[in-house]
């Protein structure tokens, strides 16, 4: 459409009345969407948090790259969900304004009334920009077409993410409650039946496409309960409106123009949420993806300060490293050393440790006691803590939770006296899963003393 082309309105009347009530509710829509929009990255960031220090069975990040990249998918929509509310808020705001302006002035804008310019410039003002009314209804219609597709980009995230999280519940969680053996059963069950499920449409619109197999009764019923179905199983609450969303625009937008949007879309899209997924893959392997200092650290080693493992400098969003203490610079008389305890440890321990049995006679207090106690004691042996290369036997070891993250773990208060003067070093070892007979760093941090 040229912008000096009249726009004619051909909504019913109602309908048309109801839009021009309901620009003021879309506005406090869009604030609203922007205000929680907002919130979103940080949730997701702490729902990976969350899976890395609970859920996550393997000490191997490699393994985890699906998730790694699905928490990279929901963050980008996050961000993109708020700069689509954003520019309809500003446009509708525009809109609002303009709206007002030609309640002010009901000619728009008289081109034969500009002052300071030649009848040239008049005259290609008027065939490049139009009438002003004209300009106010295209806006509208944009402004409209940016709400929907911010709905549209909503549900349609949403769909996924509701899919996702089921098939990540039964493969990453389940296993966690049920063990492997059970767990590798249910995974299989399920793969069978949700990807049956997925190609189902695909293969009974092949069907109907022929026609010995799509006069046939039974595939005709199939077809139809495939396609009354089938979305509202895999999306359930949003395929109906997410439909009729998609359906609208597939109908009504060329479809030259429709390709090219989703192709170059789609390619933006895919790009940031590559370039995320590197930087997180990165950062969880201790390296900064977009270091431009070429002298600088490569990577987090004994030659950086790591602000993370102090918890004076660590920002309480950021996750638990594997050791910290409270400062990087002690002076009081003893140091709090924790120790995180996260899930993917549990099966390196289950290699060292046996859970002890007791009588029955004993009490669940008394049994519980007891179990801790031997549990803790095999801890003590797992872990080897070392200050400045000298092992420290026998730590004294307490079952904690961290006060800033609430993370599980183990504490230990060791006396200043044990130190030296300046830089001091504390390492602490865990046998290796590759090599039984040998150790691996678990972490490790420095602090000064004076």
């Amino acid at each position: 459409m040229e912008p000096n082309e009249p726009v004619t309105d051909n909504r019913p009347e109602w309908l048309r009345a109801l839009t021009d009530k309901s620009w003021n509710l879309e506005l406090i829509i869009s604030g609203a969407a922007i205000f929680l929009a907002n919130y979103l990255p940080d949730a997701v960031d702490n729902l990976l948090k969350y899976y890395l220090q609970n859920w996550v069975m393997d000490e191997d990040f490699t393994k985890i790259s699906l998730p790694l990249l699905v928490h990279s998918y929901m963050k980008v929509v996050a961000w993109v969900l708020i700069g689509t509310f954003v520019v309809h808020f500003v446009m509708r705001a525009f809109w609002a304004g303009l709206v007002g302006l030609h309640a002010v002035y009901p000619d728009g804008i008289r081109y034969d009334k500009l002052p300071w310019v030649t009848d040239f410039t008049r005259e290609q003002s008027r065939e490049r920009f139009g009438s002003l009314a004209d300009y106010i209804l295209r806006l509208d219609r944009l402004a409209n077409q940016v709400f929907a597709v911010a709905f549209l980009i909503a549900l349609t995230s949403l769909g996924i993410s509701i899919a996702y999280i089921t098939v990540f519940i039964v493969m990453n969680v389940v296993p966690v409650y049920v063990g492997k053996v059970a767990g590798n059963w249910i995974i299989r069950a399920f793969l069978l039946f949700f990807v049956g499920l997925a190609f189902m449409p695909l293969v009974m619109q092949t069907l109907m496409k022929k026609p010995k197999w799509a006069e046939k009764p039974w595939v005709q019923k199939t077809a139809k309960w495939t396609m009354n179905n089938i979305g509202s199983i895999m999306m359930p609450f949003i395929n109906r409106p997410l439909t009729y969303l998609n359906l609208t625009f597939n109908s009504q937008v060329p479809k030259k123009r429709l390709v090219m949007s989703l192709v170059i879309g789609f390619t933006l899209f895919l790009g940031v949420v590559i370039t995320n997924f590197v930087a997180t893959y990165l950062h969880l392997a201790g390296r900064n993806a977009f270091q431009n200092r070429h002298f600088y650290a490569s990577s987090r080693n004994e030659y950086t300060l790591t602000g993370g493992v102090y918890d004076n400098l660590r920002d309480p969003n950021d996750r638990l490293p594997p050791v910290s203490i409270p400062s990087e610079v002690i002076e009081g008389a003893f140091l709090r050393v924790f120790v995180d305890y996260p899930k993917l440890l549990d099966a390196a321990i289950d290699q060292h440790c046996q859970s002890p049995s007791w009588p029955e006679s004993l009490s669940k207090i008394v049994r519980r006691t007891k179990t801790d106690s031997a549990h803790l004691a095999c801890l003590d042996a797992f872990f080897k803590l070392k200050l400045n290369d000298s092992l420290i036997v026998h730590p004294d070891w307490m079952f904690h939770e961290h006060p800033i993250a609430g993370s599980p773990g183990l504490v230990t208060y060791l006396p200043s006296k044990i130190f030296k003067s300046g830089k001091n070093k504390l390492l602490l070892q865990v046998p290796s899963s590759s090599k039984p007979d040998s150790l691996r760093v678990y972490g490790e941090l420095y602090f000064w003393y004076e």
